[in-house]
């Protein structure tokens, strides 16, 4: 039996491939808005830093802030819609928009979670 050795041609066309997937969107169909909301994917550095900085905040104010950092809609007109909405701080426009449906809120992080192979892991194995 012949162990196949990866080449270094190989290993370049994945990096290449890699480069492509880095810019993953994908879209979420809102029932609250009628509406897909698009979703970028992110560096990873960037997705673990937002992560990490989440660790003493509240679920709610937690999920805005991914959400508001993953979907680009909430970055545009920022000033105009924190208005509207009667925000205070930008990252708490997702909330407002889809009026609080936390089940919408969840289910779009869970997408922005799948883009870092994270929806393969189920719950049992993050409590143990």
């Amino acid at each position: 039996m012949s162990i196949k050795k990866a080449t270094l041609k190989e290993i370049i066309a994945k990096k290449k491939q890699g480069e492509m997937d880095k810019l993953q969107v994908k879209y979420y169909d809102s029932e609250t808005l009628g509406m897909p909301i698009e979703i970028k994917k992110l560096k990873l550095k960037k997705y673990m830093s937002i992560i990490e900085s989440l660790e003493d905040e509240e679920s709610i104010d937690g999920m805005n802030k991914i959400i508001y950092e993953f979907c680009p809609m909430f970055k545009e007109n920022t000033k105009e819609a924190m208005k509207e909405y009667g925000v205070d701080e930008p990252t708490n426009l997702p909330s407002a928009v889809l009026e609080d449906q936390l089940n919408e809120m969840q289910a779009i992080c869970e997408i922005i979670n799948s883009f870092y192979g994270l929806d393969k892991v189920d719950a049992e194995t993050v409590k143990n």
